[in-house]
């Protein structure tokens, strides 16, 4: 089992991806601990993580309808904040989370919503998705996994996240999408909610 190191990064001050959606600021005690993602908002973004993955098991696209994104390997920072790419027509895969076709576990794919210099970002999609819509993993062995969308909710930064269903490597594969959203309130939150969707594989 890969090691991680739990942190709730979603409540406090950068959220998913640093930058203005909510920092790491509380540790949550797990037996195979790890991080969270964050998501930026209108503000810099902190130099990037870099992860070298070479599992071909690995996401490397994810396709919301027509729409595709390259799909990087990131990991948490030294504050176990977990950083998406900066370029944010890029989304990262949490590289700590499970594996596309693993049959169990949290597979964590997280974005930036926007940026004030490069304007929306692709995240910016996952709002847009509902229950019945599908999203693909194109997968660095050239083969692909579908999913279909079962559940979507967003989330005060002051309300309960679902932390244990990030940090899941047991139970049900589940992709999970992560990013910020709700209203932009500037620092220190960015914006006022997390955004999660749920989906599940399709057979």
């Amino acid at each position: 089992m890969r090691s991680r190191t739990v942190i709730a990064a979603l409540a406090g001050v950068a959220l998913l991806l640093a930058g203005g959606c909510a920092e790491a600021t509380e540790s949550v005690a797990d037996s195979a601990p790890r991080s969270t993602p964050q998501e930026p908002g209108k503000h810099d973004m902190p130099p990037p993580v870099v992860v070298i993955a070479d599992d071909p098991a690995a996401p490397i696209t994810l396709t919301i309808g027509d729409t595709s994104a390259p799909t990087d390997p990131v990991a948490t920072d030294a504050a176990g904040v977990l950083l998406p790419p900066q370029d944010v027509s890029r989304l990262g895969w949490w590289a700590d989370s499970s594996l596309p076709g693993s049959g169990a576990g949290s597979i964590v794919v997280t974005g930036h919503i926007d940026d004030i210099a490069q304007g929306d970002g692709f995240a910016a999609r996952f709002a847009g998705l509902s229950e019945g819509d599908e999203v693909a993993l194109e997968l660095g062995d050239g083969s692909s996994r579908r999913y279909r969308v079962d559940r979507v909710m967003s989330v005060g930064k002051d309300g309960e996240l679902p932390l244990g269903e990030l940090n899941r490597l047991d139970g049900p594969e589940t992709l999970m999408l992560v990013t910020c959203g709700g209203e932009f309130v500037g620092p220190p939150l960015g914006y006022a909610n997390n955004d999660f969707v749920f989906a599940t594989p399709l057979t």
